[in-house]
């Protein structure tokens, strides 16, 4: 079953309605660095806001959602937007601030910008709940189907990265001996950052670290994906693949969202990729890591921070992980010894597969070469 969705479309499907109004949304994204597609989609979810406010039956045409500013004291638009921030939604307050931000922003690059003092909404409060339990970390880990899957909820939970990110991470970020160390790094280039390395994003680079739980199942997720895909590993390979429709591909960030929520709903459990990134920092800040160093773990911008990380400040880093594991590894021996079973389960069941249709492709070519020989003794009697 298909994993539920939150919104009508995604960032992946937003590209044909970008091109079929490319004037006035290029406009506006032409402007910007990274995000596009996210931007581009929260003004397609705008629109369609609209349409169902005003009965079209389809979302308005962003053209002529502009159409609605045409002058100083022309306030269709604000009152539209007002209206939008007051209404009952499917969004959550922080989606419908950045949205509202959004519709600013394209009215602007248009040429018409709207009333700084209207239509505004201020930025939710942040609510203050509790991080993900190691109960309920457990809970997640153990309703995964598979080796990958497990891998992405233990990568989720303790490296820090984000979800565009993680779905971009290649095997050439590791360090070159990561198999033998016990909290390998990974030196992730700004361009697939936050900022894509960009303006005051330039020279950000990400330094994030494997718990020794991570590496195990590391090393199980690629060794099951191998055998079940025929699958030859290289540097330049993504990490995290699809395990089904397209085997070999990089799973997207919009599918890695979707599968992350499926998860956590299978488990019970309240998850989000930023929960975990908040874990890491809780983690790092309560052994004494300075802020600065909490944001180059994380892949944020520091300070005067333009050259390349040096072999020494990875080191020191690290040592700052290290101190952290007893709240970052949260799989008990007897789970990872579960784990491992699951995997050993899985293995024997591929192998009784791989039996079994041997078994039946020899079958077929027994019955072929019999259909073969009744043909041929047939053709011989003159009847066919």
């Amino acid at each position: 079953m298909p994993a539920k969705r939150k919104y009508s479309i995604t960032e992946t499907e937003i590209q044909p309605w970008i091109n079929e109004h490319s004037v006035c949304l290029q406009n506006y994204l032409n402007h910007l660095n990274a995000e596009k597609n996210r931007l581009a989609t929260e003004i397609y979810l705008y629109c369609e806001w609209v349409g169902q406010k005003q009965d079209l039956g389809k979302p308005i045409e962003p053209e002529a959602l502009l159409e609605l500013k045409t002058g100083f004291n022309d306030y269709r638009a604000e009152n539209l937007l007002e209206s939008f921030i007051a209404a009952e939604t499917v969004f959550p307050d922080v989606k419908k601030w950045t949205m509202h931000n959004t519709i600013h922003a394209f009215f602007g690059r248009n040429h018409r910008p709207l009333d700084s003092k209207s239509a505004r909404m201020e930025r939710p409060e942040s609510k203050d709940r509790p991080l993900p339990s190691k109960k309920n970390r457990v809970a997640l880990v153990e309703a995964c189907y598979t080796p990958r899957d497990r891998a992405l909820i233990v990568y989720s939970c303790s490296t820090a990265i984000a979800r565009e990110t993680m779905a971009k991470l290649q095997w050439c970020y590791f360090e070159d001996d990561w198999e033998k160390q016990e909290t390998p790094s990974l030196n992730i280039p700004g361009s697939i950052l936050k900022g894509h390395g960009k303006g005051k994003y330039r020279g950000t680079r990400q330094i994030a670290f494997l718990t020794p739980e991570a590496k195990q199942l590391t090393f199980e997720y690629r060794d099951w994906y191998s055998k079940t895909f025929n699958h030859r590993w290289v540097s330049e390979d993504f990490v995290f693949l699809n395990d089904k429709g397209a085997p070999g591909e990089p799973i997207t960030p919009d599918s890695l969202s979707e599968h992350i929520w499926t998860l956590s709903k299978r488990a019970g459990i309240s998850f989000g990729i930023h929960d975990g990134r908040d874990i890491v920092q809780t983690a790092l800040e309560s052994v004494g890591c300075p802020q600065n160093w909490v944001k180059k773990i994380k892949g944020r911008k520091c300070s005067g921070e333009e050259r390349p990380y040096s072999k020494p400040a990875i080191d020191q880093l690290r040592g700052f992980f290290v101190k952290a594991l007893s709240e970052l590894e949260f799989l008990a021996k007897s789970q990872v010894v579960k784990a491992n079973t699951a995997l050993q389960q899985e293995k024997e069941r591929n192998v009784d597969l791989m039996i079994e249709r041997q078994s039946l492709k020899a079958s077929v070519a027994q019955q072929a070469t019999e259909l073969s020989g009744i043909k041929r003794k047939l053709q011989e009697q003159g009847l066919l």
